[in-house]
């Protein structure tokens, strides 16, 4: 699956920009961890799935209703491809649980939608479903939010924020009750509106200019370093 996808992402990417455009906030700060990573997101159209494919980097996998999955190609392309789990959100089969955490401890990516469906109303957040924290805490997997920032459209700009990484290290290995998974929900909550928070401010004073700026600097800077640091290696050995 992995080897398709980045395949399938190599192939589209040069049209990616013109059909996808997405301006990233604090990007730097997505890493892979080696003990897998749960990426929480708000959910506002398909679209969302295409941004963090072609925006945030590395492979990962997608969390879907099974209403989703449909039939022949698509399910085939959805599930062998993009590496889709279809879960049944009214009576979850144990086989897709088992692929979830399988997945998660593995060492893989996996992107869950909290909202549990894609948000209808507005782009405030929706009620989370605690489904997402129980994975959590039953992989010991780190979490980090993704958000989006509104609903997507073909060639218009969108942003995506990355937030700081969702501890629940107080809470993994306690018995995984009604109150341990409020509590996990309520940090993923709160995580996903600090996030969503901070992305609508970067979005109104166009922080991609002031980032683009920022690095601009820091590479003068390093090239500056690199030739005094070149300069005084040269003096040095002169003088012996």
């Amino acid at each position: 699956m992995k080897k398709s996808l980045l395949f399938v992402r190599g192939l589209l990417y040069p049209i990616a920009p013109f059909l996808f455009p997405c301006k990233v906030m604090d990007k730097d700060k997505y890493q892979k961890f080696d003990n897998g990573q749960l990426i929480i997101t708000n959910h506002l159209s398909w679209m969302d799935v295409a941004y963090e494919v072609f925006w945030i980097p590395g492979y990962k996998r997608f969390l879907s209703k099974k209403e989703n999955e449909g039939k022949g190609i698509k399910r085939w392309f959805l599930k062998k491809v993009v590496g889709v789990i279809f879960v049944n959100r009214d009576k979850p089969e144990l086989s897709s649980m088992r692929e979830v955490i399988s997945s998660l401890q593995g060492g893989e990516a996996l992107t869950v939608f909290p909202e549990g469906t894609r948000n209808k109303v507005d782009r405030s957040l929706q009620p989370l479903h605690s489904g997402s924290a129980l994975f959590a805490l039953r992989s010991g997997v780190s979490i980090v939010p993704i958000v989006v920032h509104h609903k997507g459209k073909f060639f218009k700009r969108n942003y995506l924020g990355v937030g700081d990484r969702v501890y629940l290290d107080d809470l993994v290995g306690k018995r995984v009750d009604e109150a341990t998974l409020e509590k996990a929900t309520e940090r993923f909550r709160e995580a996903m509106q600090k996030t969503l928070d901070k992305l609508d401010d970067w979005v109104e004073r166009k922080g991609w200019k002031e980032d683009k700026k920022r690095k601009k600097e820091e590479k003068r800077q390093l090239k500056k370093m690199y030739k005094l640091a070149k300069r005084d290696y040269a003096a040095s050995k002169n003088s012996k």
